[in-house]
């Protein structure tokens, strides 16, 4: 008689039973090239000037920049419900981890939390840029959202899906305004 195999009981193995995932995709016609878009996007003054002054974010650091890398530390200002925002605390932090695929017109994104912990969230998401004729071009972003904490998943994907959409019109709102003034 074959033994049969116990399932994992690790705490790993049980977050992963549990989570849950949104996959939210939006998409805006931008008045530029597919270049220039990329040549704002990996701009320092535009990144920082876009997480504190776009975005409000509380804290903004480059951990490594170059043309097909970046890291960056982040601490954004969030808007939580009351057992997500006490899960949280005060001070939610990650470091967003991107890559640029500048001929394929794809920056690929993850969240990392600090010490490597899975958190009670995480993310990942590319940002893909097509022309659209006249000057123009697409901004097509794709996001996936896991909720990791038993029981309480749901809200906060429904949280960071809320949060998310408000940075999204955010973020486009400046990145027009900054391509009209630079």
């Amino acid at each position: 008689m074959k033994a049969r195999r116990r399932p994992s009981t690790s705490p790993e193995a049980f977050a992963c039973s549990i989570a849950r995932v949104k996959k939210l995709t939006r998409s805006w016609d931008l008045d530029c090239s597919a270049d220039r878009y990329w040549d704002v996007f990996t701009d320092a003054d535009f990144s920082r000037a876009l997480y504190l002054e776009g975005l409000h974010f509380k804290d903004y650091r480059v951990i490594n920049a170059d043309p097909k890398d970046r890291k960056l530390a982040l601490v954004p200002t969030v808007n939580l419900p009351g057992p997500v925002a006490k899960l949280v605390g005060d001070r939610f932090a990650y470091e967003q981890h991107g890559t640029l695929d500048r001929g394929a017109g794809v920056w690929s994104w993850r969240m990392v939390q600090p010490g490597g912990g899975k958190g009670i969230v995480s993310s990942e998401g590319t940002i893909r840029i097509t022309p659209a004729g006249d000057g123009k071009c697409r901004r097509t972003d794709e996001v996936t959202v896991t909720g990791n904490v038993f029981g309480i998943g749901g809200m906060i994907e429904s949280s960071v899906e809320k949060e998310l959409e408000k940075s999204w019109a955010e973020e486009i709102a400046f990145f027009k305004k900054w391509i009209a003034t630079h």
